[in-house]
């Protein structure tokens, strides 16, 4: 049964079965011979030469496990080692394949995900997406498709190797029975346009497929289908799709192909803009993007194409000097990537940025220089760099985040003062190389008034052209904290004037560098990085900032949980898509340059409500205005003569004003409405419309249309007619004195979460002749939001029961039905860690009601990250949810029963400057108690280097400890979080209050009792907390979040110190803080 199953799905791909399996070669596979690795003890192959597991030990005994009767090979339990090894036979690769489908099947042990790391044409670790596993603890099979392979042994002596991420620094145990490889010239079906983001007098799709035709469906930014079809392909394996009429906006695809009796579907999204307006790609530009030139590969090509496309004036990238300075003195500027590519920017109209960093191994051993040789050094490649790119570029970034850790590793520390060295060891050089050079500082992480205030003392601004930095707020005030929310907001416009004071009678612009919104599990949404990056953009000019770079052009990874790989416009390609796809906020971009560019914008419109916001843009014998609220509210638009409104995307219509008047309704995705007004201001409008707050994925969503005559004052016509698209227009009949209504359905859409539904109500406008006798004018332009849900979520947390003689632990599932009809679940199936079952009964759960069942787990480890799944079968559909779990029971101070936590074994290490050489360098033993009064934290820990040196507040950058509470399940919302601190200073025993519950501040901990006492490489932490400080009236009842840290510094230097730490748990050692990775933990008896 297993190899039947695993055969279906080698069909589905085109797969050509090896003789084992007693299969034939389908036509459309470019060449016979395959490659097969059977992991078992010892391994079978055929076409492959060996395969092995890890990079230390390659042992494949080592690897040997047996799951559910099939022998398989599991990755080390070591995250910085997850791999699996293929080298395939030189004559099983076909001559002239530039695919492979690769096979896997593996036993899902985790919630987690899986990628390939494979030697291809451009990367010798080119990546696959990341594909999700359930944990469901059985026999499953993946298959990845790998584009233009080279397969010439790159991948450390390997063809390929299976990755497997680790889930909060532990591995899992995924187990790998077989890997079979088939070559192809052809994919299986993919779209293969370079970029999907095109113009409107150039937007073709592109598909390549083995398949006889391709069907697609394409729908708007809301998920709502606009349009559907077939088309036949090609002798050439290609089919081409004109979307060209659809005209600007951002667009979700679904295609599909029926292969072998089979059906395979792909997904991807695309935009449509108006071309390049004229002024965009110049060197005076105000719009920027930052990139990692030669990371992507390639998708280089397509991606700057796109980039130039939108319209980006400036793009930002590093001019690394240990790569190109690998002999004293000696610089090769060719075997770097920004030699091409800045070429390639200024050949599509960008001016290239480039940022000169970050250590060079010639000079303070390897490190941020800063000995005078050091810095000498620095000095004479600015200047080679000024003078080899002298006609070409000329905005030289000194360093990047300087005043941070991340990249500063210096000897002299991350002050202002030892920034302002580097610049002058920079500045003079550079000029000598390029007099016309300019020279741009500090690129601080973001703003921090003291740093600055110590740099204009110290005189940075004289060795400075541009004062430039790096913003972030994203998670300011939690996740996507709002632009206007921010520092842009609270900070910039002051440090703009304080720039301008310092400078004096010289010009130094002001540059923002860096700044964005990730789109990550834990962040925005991609519409809401949409929204917040137009509105940045318009807030920092205002401002006065003359230069503002987006990080950045494109997702650096897929995995869903980090969020270094999210703060892309453009995503990694996934299965099927062999180009870059637009997020939204690459078409929202694009529509601002083209309704910017050429003018000159004005101070913000005062329409008396502090939530909305209009700004002017005025030129070219125009005046548009970009407008939004961070709420929603009506606006009233005082005018008589047309007017021309453009959604965030690029759709535009002209509309004629009712009795002088135009209402629209602002929300927080920007508008851009162009034309002579006479006033505007908030009102409110006789005219509203209401959506349920929560609608069902996939029904239509009823919208009511109201029109408020109740007062006679109102004027509005006897008849409006309601507008949305999908829909038939609806005639509401208005009466003075009274309140009428009608009501819409409007077509489903198959996203989830929160949509926008816009209606737009008209008048028939009565005209004399011709065309205008029946011109309608817009009365109202109304936007609303739902939230769009599954017809039914399910849920988890661990539950502990316990008395004085014993503990007992489950699962509480909970399934919620958001449908106004009951919901049964026919069969319910979970997986905790090892352990597994079914509820086989029927669960009844009433309408927009809940459900709940606990099932028992035995046998599962204690404090560990544990990976769980709950799968629901019903006649309304079936769901899944899986994820990580722990249950951690916190005992009485006084009655200890279990062992403690081991830091060696049950914490994962976080390398910030350095590397954790083993136990005898940082393990320790954790214990976490309680009593009536308050937690009791109890930590060995062996540290075979002390530093103290450090104000409490501080204490975080160099020994010491960390533990953070959230009072909730982690990963339920509106929870509070807090954070303490404890260290051994050289002041002596420290307990600090990072982040303090509400109505309390940070600082020493109120009522912290602390014992540290050190013996040799031995510090033992007994710190006591009142309940009061973390926020609780008395001991918890309920499940709550908590994770320990204790952070190892070798080196004793000024800043953050900090080889790294070990933490058990996880989402407190980096920003921004997550309480979602917090372990579960419950107090017990």
């Amino acid at each position: 049964m297993f190899v039947k199953k695993w055969m279906i799905r080698l069909m589905l791909v085109l797969l050509v079965s090896v003789s084992i399996l007693g299969g034939t070669a389908p036509l459309a596979i470019a060449a016979q011979p395959q490659a097969v690795a059977i992991l078992s003890s010892p391994p079978v192959y055929s076409g492959v030469s060996k395969a092995w597991p890890g990079d230390a030990d390659k042992d494949p005994a080592h690897a040997a496990a047996t799951k559910n009767g099939m022998a398989c090979w599991t990755t080390s339990q070591n995250p910085l080692n997850p791999y699996i090894y293929v080298d395939v036979a030189s004559s099983a690769k076909p001559a002239g394949a530039t695919y492979a489908v690769v096979s896997v099947d593996y036993f899902d042990a985790a919630a987690t995900t899986l990628a390939i790391e494979y030697d291809g044409q451009s990367n010798a670790f080119q990546a696959t997406p990341w594909m999700p596993t359930s944990g469901s603890q059985t026999w499953k099979n993946q298959i990845f498709e790998l584009s233009g392979i080279k397969f010439a042994n790159g991948t450390n002596g390997a063809d390929f190797r299976l990755r497997v991420h680790s889930l909060n620094g532990v591995m899992p145990e995924m187990c790998f029975a077989r890997v079979q490889v088939t070559f192809a010239t052809t994919p299986a079906l993919a779209v293969m346009n370079p970029s999907l983001l095109f113009t409107t007098n150039s937007a073709n799709l592109d598909f390549g497929t083995v398949g006889d035709s391709v069907s697609y469906d394409i729908s708007d930014d809301q998920g709502m289908s606009l349009r559907t079809g077939s088309i036949p392909v090609g002798s050439d394996g290609h089919a081409l799709l004109s979307v060209q009429d659809l005209g600007p906006g951002f667009y979700n695809l679904t295609f599909s192909s029926m292969i072998d009796g089979q059906t395979l579907t792909r997904t991807t999204t695309f935009g449509i803009v108006t071309p390049t307006p004229a002024g965009a790609l110049s060197p005076d530009s105000f719009f920027g993007i930052d990139s990692h030139f030669g990371h992507y590969k390639s998708l280089e090509d397509g991606l700057m194409n796109a980039l130039a496309t939108i319209g980006y004036g400036h793009i930002r990238s590093d001019i690394n000097w240990s790569l190109i300075e690998k002999q004293p003195g000696v610089y090769n500027w060719a075997g770097y990537a920004f030699e091409a590519k800045s070429q390639q920017a200024l050949d599509l109209g960008m001016t290239p940025q480039g940022v000169l960093a970050y250590n060079n191994a010639n000079y303070d051993n390897g490190k941020t220089p800063s000995s005078a040789a050091g810095l000498a050094a620095f000095g004479q490649f600015g200047k080679a760099a000024a003078e080899h790119y002298k006609g070409k570029v000329r905005d030289f970034n000194i360093y990047n985040e300087f005043n941070g850790t991340g990249f500063n590793n210096g000897a002299c520390g991350i002050t202002a003062a030892c920034y302002v060295q580097m610049l002058q060891a920079m500045y003079g050089p550079i000029h000598e190389g390029n007099p016309d050079a300019n020279v741009m500082g500090p690129i601080a992480t973001t703003f921090d008034d003291n740093w600055y205030s110590a740099f204009f003392a110290a005189g940075g601004i004289n060795y400075i052209d541009t004062f430039a930095t790096n913003v972030y707020g994203y998670a300011l005030e939690g996740a996507n904290t709002p632009p206007e929310r921010t520092l842009l907001v609270s900070k910039l416009p002051a440090l703009v004037k304080q720039v301008k004071q310092a400078a004096g009678n010289r010009h130094v612009p002001v540059w923002i560098t860096e700044n964005g919104w990730p789109t990550y599990a834990a962040a925005s949404t991609e519409p809401q990085q949409a929204d917040n990056l137009v509105r940045a953009q318009v807030l920092v000019k205002a401002a006065g900032v003359d230069v503002y770079n987006w990080y950045s052009a494109m997702d650096d990874g897929t995995d869903p949980n980090n969020r270094e790989h999210h703060f892309g416009l453009f995503r990694q390609p996934v299965d099927g898509v062999l180009g870059v796809a637009p997020k939204p906020g690459a078409v929202a971009n694009a529509v601002l340059i083209r309704a910017v560019t050429g003018k000159t914008i004005g101070d913000r419109d005062d329409l008396g409500s502090a939530t909305a916001y209009s700004y002017p843009y005025t030129g070219g014998g125009s005046t548009t205005r970009v407008m939004w609220s961070t709420s929603s509210e009506a606006i009233a638009l005082h005018t008589t003569q047309p007017l021309m409104i453009t959604n965030q995307y690029g759709s535009t219509q002209t509309v004629n004003p009712t009795d002088g008047t135009v209402v629209l309704t602002l929300t927080g995705s920007p508008v851009y409405v162009t034309g002579n007004m006479d006033s505007l201001g908030v009102t409110q409008s006789a005219v509203t419309m209401k959506v349920a707050d929560r609608s069902i994925q996939g029904d239509t969503v009823l919208v009511t249309v109201t029109a408020d005559r109740s007062n006679h004052k109102t004027d509005l016509p006897n008849e409006l007619t309601i507008m949305a698209n999908g829909v038939q227009p609806v005639k509401l009949r208005t009466s003075p004195g009274k309140v009428t209504s009608a009501t819409i359905s409007v077509p489903a859409t198959t996203l989830l979460g929160q949509r926008t539904v816009a209606v737009d109500v008209t008048k028939v406008k009565p005209g004399n002749v011709g065309n205008n006798k029946h011109k309608p004018s817009l009365v109202a332009g109304l936007r609303a939001t739902t939230n769009v849900v599954k017809p039914f979520e399910i849920s988890v947390r661990p539950e502990i029961t316990s008395d004085a003689a014993s503990r007992s632990y489950f699962l509480d599932i909970a399934l919620k039905n958001n449908r106004s009809s009951p919901l049964t679940a026919t069969q319910v199936t979970y997986q905790v860690g090892p352990a597994s079952g079914t509820v086989s009964d029927k669960v009844y759960v009433p309408a927009s009601g809940t459900a709940s069942m606990r099932v028992p787990v035995s046998g599962i480890p204690l404090f560990d990250s544990l990976s769980y799944s709950v799968a629901v079968d019903s006649a309304d559909g079936s769901g899944t949810l899986s994820g990580s779990i722990s249950y951690a029971p916190i005992e009485p101070v006084d009655h200890r029963t279990l062992p403690a936590i081991d830091l060696a074994t049950q914490a994962t290490w976080v390398s910030i400057l350095g590397a954790r050489s083993g136990n005898s360098d940082l393990s320790g033993q954790l214990r976490i108690n309680y009593n009536n009064e308050g937690v009791v934290i109890d930590a060995t820990i062996t540290d075979d280097k002390h530093f103290g040196a450090r104000a409490p507040n501080a204490m975080w950058q160099t020994d010491s400890i960390q533990f953070s509470t959230y009072d909730r399940v982690p990963g339920q919302a509106g929870g509070q979080r807090v954070e303490i601190g404890a260290a051994l200073l050289d002041s002596g025993p420290s307990v600090y209050t990072f982040t303090a519950p509400a109505g309390q501040q940070a600082g020493p901990t109120p009522g912290a009792q602390a014992s540290i006492i050190q013996s040799g490489s031995i510090i033992h932490y007994v710190i006591s907390v009142p309940w009061a400080s973390l926020g609780y009236s008395g001991p918890p009842t309920q499940t709550i979040g908590m994770s320990f840290l204790v952070n190892d510094d070798d080196r004793g230097s000024t800043g953050d110190s900090r080889d790294g730490f070990l933490q058990w748990g996880s989402g407190v050692g980096t920003t921004p803080k997550d309480p979602t990775l917090f372990r579960n933990a419950q107090l017990v008896q």
